[in-house]
């Protein structure tokens, strides 16, 4: 009689529970934003950079400004600490070479005029020894009467550097003699100049 008692209680309850429902309630307004928390530890900075060596982008225009050779008639310049891989790219391009004077670049080897009466032929070899790209400019002849080569002032001094592998696929129809045309003819601009440097000897 008991159990039967407590059975209704649990039935009677669970029917009120149910019956008491009423419909549900629309969701409530959002809440105010909260403060954005603490930023946190920033991250460790990356390794730097290896230095470029100015081989990076071939080919290449390098200039040395305003120069004269020296004492002994002759011009050394080149590009020094060079890494594996310019050396790599060095040892495999043509070398094109132009001194600047009156205006005009003058392919070398070849004879140069300063001013009106003056006149030195000029040859160069080129190369590598360790880091150091070399350009040696040599005073061969000279049209003053005297045993030694004269110091001679330039405007500039040019160096263009092309891979032989780019100028044999290019199949380029310019005349190597017209600096003018050169740059033209390879891309080369005064944005993408680099510097020579000058190299003691």
């Amino acid at each position: 009689m008991l159990k039967k008692l407590s059975y209704f209680l649990v039935i009677g309850f669970l029917v009120t529970l149910f019956a008491c429902e009423g419909p549900q309630g629309e969701v409530g307004p959002q809440g105010e934003k909260g403060d954005t928390g603490a930023q946190g530890p920033a991250g460790q900075d990356g390794e730097d950079g290896e230095d470029g060596d100015g081989t990076g982008s071939l080919p290449l225009l390098m200039s040395s400004g305003a120069d004269s050779t020296a004492t002994d008639g002759n011009y050394y310049t080149g590009l020094s600490g060079l890494s594996e891989s310019g050396i790599a790219i060095l040892e495999k391009s043509v070398v094109l070479v132009y001194i600047k004077s009156g205006g005009v670049y003058w392919p070398l080897p070849g004879i140069v005029t300063f001013g009106q009466t003056a006149a030195s032929n000029f040859t160069f070899v080129h190369g590598i020894e360790d880091d150091l790209f070399f350009v040696d400019i040599y005073q061969t002849n000279w049209s003053e009467e005297v045993d030694n080569a004269p110091v001679r002032k330039f405007e500039d001094v040019r160096v263009v550097i092309m891979p032989t592998q780019d100028l044999a696929r290019q199949d380029l129809e310019v005349d190597f003699n017209n600096y003018e045309e050169v740059v033209a003819k390879l891309g080369l601009s005064g944005e993408s100049i680099g510097q020579l440097q000058r190299v003691s000897k």
